[in-house]
C-alpha cells in the first residue's frame, strides 16, 4: 500500500495556534501535571483548599481568612511535560480509499504537531502486542500509519495506557462495540480523553441503490447484496446510533467526542477539533 503524502509545512501552519487541550482540574499527583509552588505567568489559578503546615504562605488567601478566620491556600497548575498517549487505529478500514487514508494521515499529523506544542512525553499506541512508539518529533507519526492490521487497536483487550495520561483516540469506530464499555476502558485512570471519529461521507450517509458486492477489507469476506432505499436508510440509522452512542458515552465519562468527515481541509478539521474541546488556543 502506498503511503499518503503529508504536506508538513501546511500542517505546521494550521497547528501553530493550537495545542492538545489540557485538563482544567488539579491532578492528584505528579503524573501529567503538578501543583506549582512558585508564581509567575506560567501558573494558572485552579482552586482553593484548606491550609496545611508546610504550605507556601504566599499562596494563603488572606482576604478569605479575614472573612472566615479559616486559612485557605490557592492552588495553581503548572503545565510540566504532561504524558500523552495517542491511540491510532491502523486497521485496513482506515485506508479503504485513498481519500480516507490521506485525510487520516493529515489528521494524525495535525494531532502530532499539537501534541508536540505541549512539550509532552508523547507515545503512539497502535497495538496491544507492539511496544508504543515514542513521538520525539511530529514526523515520526508517519512511520506507524501502515493501516494493514486486520483488527482495530480499540478492539484489543488490553492497551498500554499510562496512568494520568492525556489520551487521544482516532478511529472510524466501524466495528461491533458497546460504546460505554469501550469509552470507560479508554478513560480509566486517565487525565483526559478525546475520541475522534473519522469516516467517509458515504460511510455515514450512503445513497446507493442496486446490486453491489461488499468486501470486508479487514476480514477479507465478500457478500453480494441488492441495496434498496430502505436498506440504505436502515444503515444510516444504525450509523447515527453508533455515533450518538459514542457521544453519550463520552459525555458520561467527561471525555470529548468529535466526528470528522474525510476530505475536509486542515483548517476545517482544526476548527472542528477546537469546537469539540480536543484542541485549545496557545
Amino acid at each position: 500500500m502506498s503511503r499518503p503524502s503529508i504536506d508538513w509545512r501546511a500542517v505546521r501552519i494550521v497547528a501553530a495556534s493550537s495545542r492538545l487541550a489540557l485538563p482544567r482540574t488539579p491532578a492528584g499527583g505528579r503524573l501529567g501535571e503538578r501543583l506549582g509552588t512558585g508564581t509567575g505567568s506560567s501558573l494558572e489559578f485552579q482552586d482553593y483548599r484548606q491550609y496545611a503546615p508546610g504550605d507556601d504562605l504566599r499562596h494563603v488567601d488572606w482576604a478569605a481568612y479575614a472573612r472566615s478566620e479559616v486559612l485557605t491556600v490557592r492552588l495553581y497548575r503548572e503545565e510540566v511535560a504532561p504524558r500523552i498517549d495517542l491511540v491510532l487505529d491502523v486497521s485496513r478500514s482506515m485506508a479503504v480509499t485513498d481519500r480516507k487514508f490521506q485525510s487520516y494521515a493529515e489528521l494524525c499529523a495535525l494531532i502530532a504537531c499539537c501534541a508536540a506544542s505541549t512539550e509532552a512525553d508523547t507515545r503512539v499506541i497502535t497495538s496491544s502486542s507492539v511496544e508504543p512508539v515514542p513521538l520525539r518529533r511530529p514526523e515520526d507519526v508517519e512511520g506507524v500509519l501502515t493501516c494493514e492490521a486486520s483488527l482495530s487497536v480499540i478492539e484489543q483487550p488490553h492497551l498500554p495506557l499510562r496512568r494520568r495520561s492525556l489520551r487521544v483516540v482516532v478511529s472510524d469506530f466501524l466495528f461491533p462495540q458497546d460504546a460505554d464499555v469501550i469509552v470507560n476502558r479508554l478513560a480509566r485512570d486517565g487525565a483526559s480523553l478525546a475520541l475522534v471519529q473519522l469516516t467517509l461521507r458515504e460511510e455515514a450517509e450512503p445513497a446507493i441503490e442496486g446490486g453491489y458486492r461488499f468486501i470486508d477489507v479487514e476480514g477479507n469476506g465478500e457478500l453480494d447484496l441488492v441495496v434498496d432505499g430502505k436498506a440504505a436508510g436502515d444503515y444510516r440509522a444504525r450509523f447515527n446510533r453508533l455515533r450518538l452512542g459514542l457521544s453519550r458515552a463520552a459525555r458520561r465519562t467527561g471525555a470529548r467526542f468529535v466526528h470528522l468527515t474525510a476530505g475536509a481541509s486542515l483548517r476545517e478539521t482544526a476548527r472542528s477539533l477546537a469546537s469539540a474541546g480536543a484542541l485549545e488556543a496557545v
